[in-house]
């Protein structure tokens, strides 16, 4: 089976637009800000995002699907912006494709120790498909980020949204259910025995597609839309949602 097509121009495209600077105003918008992490959680140091699940009809956060989905897809942005799979939570590797450390290695991080990045992403459900025990979820991501030039100013702006293709199988013990919590990444392993097949981190074509025009017709209310602006201040993050719990159900 096709293990994903890895769209890099796409990524390079967005990261740059990203970057792009509006204005000078030195005063970031409000919005609410996150505690400091759990001692648990590991973050790579140049990349401080949160992740917000919006709940729909296509994904709960909260069922068993939801933690399987939402583990892989906060494990990949972490072991993208980390280049090691080690990044991902506890059972990535296990739940990824056999080419994964390829998969993320391909793709430029827009973060460096250097230039690192606050910000926070949103995912929200738009399609599945099901057959059998084989199953596809298309996502939307959206987002916002601040990365830190070398003189010390932050260049923020709004993520393009984008479609997120992510296929999987079930099989043996599944996920843990109704997980959440203050915690930013899972103390323990919660993918069970599921897998995913093939992975797509920014399913985005030269010609746009009916998933790629849905996503950027569809932001919901929570996620912020802002010009991009240039400060001394980096945008504050978002609290995680619904967020990790330290002891995970049984």
């Amino acid at each position: 089976m096709d293990r994903g097509r890895l769209h890099i121009a796409a990524v390079i495209a967005a990261v740059t637009a990203m970057l792009a600077v509006a204005g000078c105003d030195d005063a970031p918008d409000a919005a609410p800000t996150v505690t400091s992490p759990a001692p648990a959680d590991r973050i790579p140091p140049a990349f401080d995002v949160t992740f917000r699940w919006v709940p729909g009809d296509v994904v709960d956060p909260s069922s068993p699907e939801g933690t399987f989905v939402r583990a892989f897809v906060e494990s990949f942005e972490l072991a993208n912006a980390g280049q090691s799979v080690d990044w991902g939570y506890r059972g990535f590797s296990e739940a990824a494709p056999s080419n994964i450390a390829q998969m993320i290695g391909i793709y430029p991080p827009a973060e460096s120790t250097e230039q690192p990045g606050v910000g926070t992403a949103f995912f929200t459900g738009l399609r599945r498909t099901v057959d059998g025990d084989l199953t596809r979820i298309v996502l939307c991501r959206f987002g916002y980020r601040s990365i830190r030039g070398a003189d010390g100013r932050w260049s923020s702006a709004t993520d393009a949204p984008r479609p997120v293709e992510i296929d999987f199988r079930r099989g043996g013990a599944g996920p843990v259910t109704g997980v959440s919590g203050t915690a930013r990444t899972p103390s323990d392993d919660v993918f069970g025995d599921w897998y995913v097949t093939r992975y797509d981190f920014s399913a985005v074509y030269p010609t746009p597609t009916p998933d790629e025009q849905a996503c950027t017709s569809s932001i919901p209310a929570e996620v912020p839309v802002r010009e991009p602006v240039e400060g001394k201040q980096p945008w504050p993050v978002m609290a995680p949602s619904p967020g990790w719990s330290t002891t995970q159900p049984v």
